[in-house]
């Protein structure tokens, strides 16, 4: 069962409240190794945590198990019985759902533990052995099962928990005189597939589970008294190799989206690449703002007076009046825009026949930030300065390029950084699986914008990228720069 279910012995006071860890559970151990942000999600914000249908199985099954080895009376499911020749006789000196007692006996840095053991069994006990089990449901034993070492390590998932009871144990000695052998009990029941059910047990000695505790235990406490202090989850470090792990995280939105969250496309970039970033992108230049005190005059054609509200300050260091009576300002388009030249046809070109001539082929960069340096250095911004201009769904009238080019080439770098051929159909194993991809796609493209220019994003509708890719870039864009077509 989870450990968790014993705080009803203290119904006033949560985990942790005002930066205070106040009690723990070896739960809670499992999940702040597993992801310490996770772990502040849980109980330092107490997010709400939605019940998986795995988690629905395994509460059933473990009920059936309790009140089997209370009474005797046969209420097993088909789960819980493929295990049946495993379990003790039921009987009255065994230990089932045993608490951890109130007040608890088990601390660690002087921080108190609640929790349950699904079972422990004495009958061993005058030859100084005490069994103590825990019972997993698992979709797929062979995979997911630990090992005996794992169960008293400490430094394992599986080694915190197990470790944790043994200890309580050990300190229970008025309840178990004589113990100095622990078996240290996973009783494991296949939810999928062929019903099995598999033991894996360990046996130590009670100084050996005693000294695991405090050498590994007592640092993590430490630790999770300081994150429980943090007043953001952004300070807190995540750990996004367990993003999937136990049929995903349910913080993962709040996670991607931290203020200060590192990104996934810093996992597919080299270390000192990503920590370099920042510096080394060049910043779209912002729009020249009309500050208060320059004097404005009034508008040669209408002889209104001139504030920042109704002007716009172009690049030859013009003021223009943009809300002008008598001046003709394109509805959809910047008041600065240039002549018109357009480039982009609306209709592909038709296929010629015969062998395409040779070009010398432009070296891959390895990742957007490098495409980005590459398309920076062989196209330098123009002597008036260029900035990032989006045009969506409307063919501007000025030179523009396309902008599903330089999606495409983001989308192929982040998928071949994901090992996926198209993020798109990227699979539930992969970082990329489960609509990750559009969070990388998105990150990537604004660690590494276009080059500052004029582009044109035409059938969006009919392109996911494209959407994700404009929804990106429009914050990049200065007032007046970002124009998107009628509907």
């Amino acid at each position: 069962m989870q450990a968790d279910a014993s705080q009803a012995s203290l119904p006033r006071r949560r985990a942790v409240d005002g930066g205070v860890l106040h009690f723990l559970s070896v739960s809670q151990l499992k999940q702040f190794s597993l992801c310490p942000r996770r772990w502040y999600f849980a109980k330092v914000l107490r997010l709400p945590e939605p019940e998986t249908k795995a988690q629905a199985l395994g509460v059933e099954g473990h009920a059936q198990l309790e009140h089997y080895l209370r009474t005797g009376e046969d209420v097993l499911g088909d789960i819980a019985r493929a295990g049946l020749h495993l379990l003790p006789t039921p009987g009255d000196d065994l230990l089932v759902e045993e608490s951890f007692g109130t007040p608890p006996t088990l601390s660690a840095d002087g921080v108190p533990f609640v929790g349950h053991i699904d079972l422990i069994n004495p009958r061993r006990l005058a030859d100084g052995v005490l069994r103590v089990t825990d019972h997993k449901f698992s979709s797929n034993v062979a995979r997911y099962a630990a090992t005996p070492s794992q169960l008293v390590d400490a430094s394992t998932e599986s080694g915190l928990q197990m470790v944790g009871y043994g200890v309580w144990a050990a300190l229970s000695e008025a309840r178990f005189p004589g113990v100095r052998v622990l078996e240290l009990e996973h009783l494991y029941f296949q939810t999928r597939g062929a019903r099995r059910a598999v033991s894996v047990m360990a046996t130590v000695r009670v100084e050996d589970v005693t000294r695991e505790w405090t050498q590994k235990v007592f640092p993590m406490v430490r630790s999770m008294s300081e994150v429980a202090r943090a007043t953001r989850a952004a300070d807190v470090s995540p750990n996004f190799n367990a993003c999937q792990k136990y049929g995903g995280c349910p913080f993962k939105a709040q996670c991607i989206s931290g203020e200060r969250t590192m990104s996934l496309l810093n996992r597919f970039m080299p270390k000192s690449q990503a920590s370099d970033t920042a510096a080394q992108l060049p910043l779209v230049p912002p729009p020249v703002p009309v500050t208060s005190t320059e004097a404005l005059g009034t508008c040669d054609r209408c002889g209104a007076t001139l504030t920042m509200e109704n002007t716009s300050k172009l690049r030859s260091g013009d003021v223009l009046h943009v809300s002008c009576p008598g001046a003709e300002v394109a509805a959809v388009l910047p008041p600065d825009a240039p002549a018109a030249s357009p480039t982009i046809a609306t209709e592909a070109a038709p296929k010629r026949r015969g062998r395409k001539p040779k070009v010398q082929a432009a070296p891959v960069p390895s990742s957007p930030v490098e495409e980005h340096k590459a398309t920076t250095a062989s196209s330098a911004p123009s002597a008036q300065g260029e900035r990032l201009r989006l045009f969506v769904d409307c063919v501007p009238n000025m030179a523009a390029e396309s902008l599903s080019e330089y999606v495409a080439k983001v989308a192929s770098q982040v998928s071949e950084a994901g090992g996926v051929e198209d993020l798109r159909f990227a699979g539930g194993e992969s970082a990329l699986g489960y609509g990750r991809w559009k969070g990388a796609l998105a990150m990537a493209i604004r660690n590494a914008p276009p080059t500052p220019r004029a582009y044109a994003a035409l059938g969006l509708a009919h392109s996911e990228l494209l959407q994700i890719a404009v929804e990106a870039l429009e914050p990049l864009c200065g007032p007046g720069d970002f124009v998107r077509g009628a509907r």
